[in-house]
């Protein structure tokens, strides 16, 4: 398996729904395959007779094997491992497509104040869900305090020409698991778009990216689940409950919950999503929030984003920022499932 940027699948499910029953889909083609520690599919239809699928696969598995090498925090080897293992302070030389990534990020964590940010790493693995995943142990105060001094992407510059990143602590460490996923569909999309592919479907751990029609000429249906405990049983698809579909096409789609990877301890829950200011694993009712945008990687990072900031916030800031957002809370009533005006258009259900 090629070294990971993230170890645990998404939260979306993908599904075709007929448009009738009598009517003979086009055909289509598939290729699935192994990266960032999890898996990727990408369909399409009506491709091109002079597409050479063995060609297509190797180009994006080149393309994938290239973004782990640059942005992998389980390769010991890759260019952000070196920056993150490094004690010297100052500017480090780095490949511009990772600076461009880096800006990107540090971008949406000034847009947060610090909801997002990509240097939360030292507490993700304090609390146990880093790259070293063990035993879960309740961490000290003083000791995420220790952790928090950490952290803070303001002490993380970026610069492009020539490119390079500055850190202002020596032990600064950089995690891109929450933006990298849906930057590898984006680039892969990027490929089928060489090739003329008009319609197809492309997903990385859960993040898609869907353009044109699917096979009976309608637009991808994407199904989001809810928010449950059962729905953390890997590979349980026919225990997985829909909370919503949705209707994607020419657009990618991304979503973060609280419910695939947490601890258990001493009557409580611990989610893997660590607020990057206080500390701590976030505590309230929103369990997923689901961000449509033509960038899969700024949905990838603005659905984190949001299930650290909570459903008002979310909800205020979405509205701000002008993407579509689904968030679907907890209540004493069971799930809600709350659209904003943008995203109101894909929802089929």
């Amino acid at each position: 398996m090629s070294a990971q940027l993230n170890s645990y699948r998404g939260f979306l499910l993908i599904f075709s729904l007929l448009a009738a029953a009598c009517e003979r889909p086009a055909p289509t083609a598939k290729i699935n395959g192994l990266t960032m520690g999890t898996g990727y599919s990408v369909e399409w239809v009506g491709a091109p007779e002079k597409v050479n699928i063995s060609q297509l696969k190797e180009l994006i598995d080149q393309r994938l094997k290239k973004i782990n090498a640059l942005m992998s925090t389980y390769d010991p080897d890759s260019q952000l491992s070196q920056f993150n293992q490094s004690r010297r302070s100052g500017w480090h030389a780095v490949d511009k497509e990772l600076a461009q990534l880096v800006k990107q990020a540090l971008l949406i964590s000034r847009q947060t104040a610090g909801a997002f940010d990509i240097t939360v790493g030292p507490l993700v693995n304090l609390w146990g869900f880093g790259p070293h995943q063990s035993e879960f142990q309740l961490p000290a105060e003083a000791e995420i305090d220790a952790a928090l001094g950490r952290v803070g992407y303001q002490h993380l510059q970026v610069r492009l020409a020539p490119a390079a990143l500055n850190k202002k602590r020596a032990d600064l460490y950089v995690d891109l698991s929450a933006i990298a996923k849906g930057y590898g569909v984006d680039e892969v999309a990027k490929i089928l778009d060489s090739f003329a592919i008009e319609n197809y479907m492309v997903e990385i751990g859960g993040e898609v990216k869907a353009m044109g029609a699917a096979a009976h000429g309608n637009a991808w249906r994407i199904g989001i689940e809810t928010p449950a405990a059962q729905n953390n049983i890997r590979g349980n698809t026919g225990g997985r409950n829909i909370q919503a579909v949705i209707a994607l096409n020419n657009a990618g789609i991304a979503t973060s919950g609280d419910y695939r990877n947490f601890f258990h301890h001493a009557g409580k829950q611990y989610s893997h999503t660590i607020d990057p200011r206080t500390g701590y694993p976030v505590k309230h009712n929103l369990g997923s929030a689901t961000v449509i945008n033509t960038s899969t990687a700024l949905a990838d990072a603005w659905a984190t984003a949001f299930i650290v900031l909570g459903a008002e916030q979310a909800f205020s800031l979405s509205s701000t920022m002008n993407l579509a957002v689904l968030l679907i809370t907890r209540e004493q009533a069971g799930y809600k499932s709350t659209p904003n005006q943008a995203m109101r258009t894909f929802l089929i259900r």
